[in-house]
């Protein structure tokens, strides 16, 4: 999870582990297994966010773990799983939500209106 933490979803600059995106972690002897999920199911970015974190865990580990990220689109994520932190940080004191805010730069990134 520090690894993961160090990963940040590019639009937004915060914490894939602050955002409440990492899923599920399997370590064994020999492996890692990481499920993640984005804030939106069509999030363009998630194969680099994916990669990110993929090489952020390999390089916390001593060589020889295979590492795999797998990215959950069918989950849906809602700012309610992101740390009362991240939520203040994107609510604080204007009454625009973290979820609009998500839906703004998600809509720049693809173009939208």
């Amino acid at each position: 999870m520090q690894a993961l933490a160090s990963v940040e979803d590019p639009e937004l600059g915060v914490s894939i582990v602050d955002l409440g995106l990492v899923r599920h972690v399997e370590v064994t002897s020999d492996r890692v297994q990481v499920t993640i999920a984005m804030t939106t199911p069509t999030c363009p970015l998630g194969g680099l966010i994916a990669e990110t974190a993929r090489a952020a865990i390999e390089g916390s580990l001593a060589p020889g773990k295979a590492v795999t990220v797998t990215l959950d689109r069918s989950f849906h994520w809602t700012p309610d799983l992101a740390t009362p932190q991240v939520r203040d940080r994107f609510t604080g004191s204007t009454s625009v939500s973290l979820a609009d805010r998500l839906r703004t730069a998600v809509s720049g990134l693809l173009g939208s209106q």
